[in-house]
């Protein structure tokens, strides 16, 4: 009997087991048997558009305009982006390597505002031509200068762009288009030409040249050409200047002409559209200006003093801190009131540099000046090596008129 009962519990629970079984499987197969949608992608997704540059080995990049030429010595041919298979699609360009660099150094500028035009379909054009303004500036007159001296310096400005060459990037198909090509390489030959040309010079820091002109509009110049009048800045050198070369450097921007590109073009009636586009160039031009060796004179001693109503012999040391020798010096001098001298000049002789020399001179004092210390203007009058006549500038010596004591007051001067 025990083993009866033991033999169905064990049937009832196979049963329950095969019968869990079922139901599971029977859940699997309805869940399996539901609609799985597809996903298929709308036609207002962003496409996805590949350029192909014409060397293979250049990986692709986003916008960028054809180069501009750093260097206008040598011909650097770039390689064409081939046409994408959107038009909105910009071309992709290689940059041209330049070699060599031009005497004068020249860095093109493409500022956002000198972008590629709206109206620029590159797929329209007929040639990409290469070369840039180039322009060189020249001191007229002498560039040599005096301590102490202010000028005018006159600046000339010619242009020696070249155009280098040119390149067939797509071939005209009809009159029209045989028309659209030829006048777009007539107009390209103007990427030579400068426009809007602005000058403007500067002086290293703390060099005794100070230039007192700002930044000067010079208009346009082709190559080729003169500007038609020359840039003037005005200069004053420092009286304490060195002998010697000082730079002054030359910055000059202008637009010129990148492309051109011909639209609309018709052979018959000779007409067409054209759109340009303009680029910025910066050209630094160093120049190079002499400050003259000179004689240079400065007092450094003053003796002697005066009482009033009373005269005395006052020397005044003058060196000369020049580089040239001075000769046939003469002290020319002009004491202030109330001082006098009977003596206005002090014959010196030849000085050299580095020299000094004294000037005597008798000076006298009014009886009613205040004791205190006054000037006496001194100028000196010389002849250079070459035999030129020339005159220092106003130097002054400083002599003391003391109080008188009571000797002097009481027995005056003897």
């Amino acid at each position: 009997m025990k083993k009866m009962t033991v033999f169905f519990s064990l049937l009832v629970i196979s049963i329950i087991m095969v019968l869990s079984i079922i139901m599971v499987s029977s859940a699997a197969a309805a869940y399996n048997t539901q609609v799985t949608p597809t996903i298929i992608p709308t036609t207002s997704s962003s496409p996805t558009f590949s350029t192909t540059a014409a060397t293979p080995s250049s990986p692709t990049s986003p916008v960028t305009p054809p180069p501009s030429l750093t260097s206008p010595s040598t011909v650097a041919t770039p390689s064409i982006a081939t046409t994408p298979s959107v038009s909105s699609t910009p071309f992709t360009v290689t940059t041209p390597s330049i070699s060599s660099t031009p005497s004068t150094v020249t860095t093109p500028i493409t500022p956002t505002t000198y972008s590629v035009p709206q109206s620029f379909d590159f797929g329209k054009n007929y040639y990409n031509v290469y070369g840039s303004p180039d322009i060189s500036a020249t001191i007229i007159g002498s560039n040599e200068f005096d301590r102490g001296q202010k000028a005018t310096l006159n600046i000339d400005l010619m242009n020696r762009g070249k155009l280098l060459g040119f390149k067939d990037v797509r071939t005209p198909n009809g009159a029209n288009e045989i028309f659209a090509a030829q006048t777009e390489m007539k107009l390209e030959s103007a990427i030579v030409d400068a426009n809007g040309i602005v000058a403007s010079l500067f002086a290293d820091p703390g060099s005794p040249v100070e230039v007192k002109s700002i930044s000067q509009q010079l208009g346009s110049i082709k190559s080729g050409q003169n500007s038609i009048a020359p840039a003037k800045f005005d200069i004053e050198i420092n009286k304490k200047a060195k002998a010697g070369e000082y730079n002054l450097y030359l910055n000059l921007s202008y637009d010129y002409q990148k492309n051109v590109q011909v639209t609309n073009a018709n052979a018959t009636a000779q007409t067409y559209d054209v759109n340009h586009w303009y680029g910025m160039m910066a050209q630094n031009q160093t120049l190079k200006i002499k400050v003259k060796s000179q004689a240079d004179f400065e007092i450094v001693n003053t003796t002697g003093s005066l009482h009033p109503g009373g005269n005395s012999i006052i020397e005044i040391t003058i060196k000369n801190t020049g580089e040239n020798e001075a000769r046939n010096v003469k002290a020319i001098v002009n004491p202030s009131d109330p001082l006098s001298t009977t003596d206005g000049m002090a014959f010196l002789s030849t000085i050299m540099p580095g020299s000094t020399a004294v000037a005597k001179i008798k000076v006298k004092a009014d009886s009613e000046t205040i004791p205190k210390a006054y000037g006496i203007d001194t100028v000196l009058k010389y002849e250079t090596p070459e035999g030129d006549i020339k005159y220092s500038d106003i130097l002054q010596a400083t002599v003391e008129v003391k109080d008188a004591g009571l000797f002097q007051k009481l027995f005056g001067w003897i």
